[in-house]
């Protein structure tokens, strides 16, 4: 059996829950092209154990994912990430442009004593209040 380790980190104390942190984590790895299409995933188990984490957790993690088509389950060989999947990469510069400007608002977040969950709720508030871009309709 093949080990796999993917860089997550939980802080369980940010007051952002664990299964927000676990999955948005995993969309991330997407994105920055760490994780591609067919890449296989740690074991619901395998991955819970590693983060100190409920293994209940890590399974409602994936079936959102799998619900998505981020992922596949494959009874038998394990979870993998889908080959249709829809959470395609950006680019290294973009990707790199947006950690400077997340750099940037987080210093800005700390001076004025905001705490990561605030951030996170004024974000998720202003992206739902310009529409979500995967929106076709």
């Amino acid at each position: 059996m093949v080990l796999i380790k993917l860089p997550i980190t939980i802080e369980k104390d940010s007051g952002i829950p664990i299964y927000l942190q676990l999955g948005e984590q995993i969309r991330l790895l997407l994105r920055r092209g760490v994780l591609g299409p067919g890449d296989p995933m740690p074991t619901t188990r395998a991955l819970a154990v590693e983060l100190g984490i409920n293994a209940n957790t890590v399974t409602r993690v994936y079936r959102e994912l799998q619900n998505e088509k981020v992922l596949t389950l494959l009874r038998g060989k394990g979870t993998f990430v889908s080959e249709s999947n829809p959470t395609l990469p950006v680019k290294q510069k973009d990707f790199r442009k947006i950690e400077r400007v997340a750099d940037q608002l987080i210093a800005l977040c700390q001076e004025s004593r905001m705490l990561p969950v605030e951030l996170f709720q004024l974000l998720k508030t202003r992206w739902d209040e310009r529409g979500d871009v995967s929106d076709t309709s």
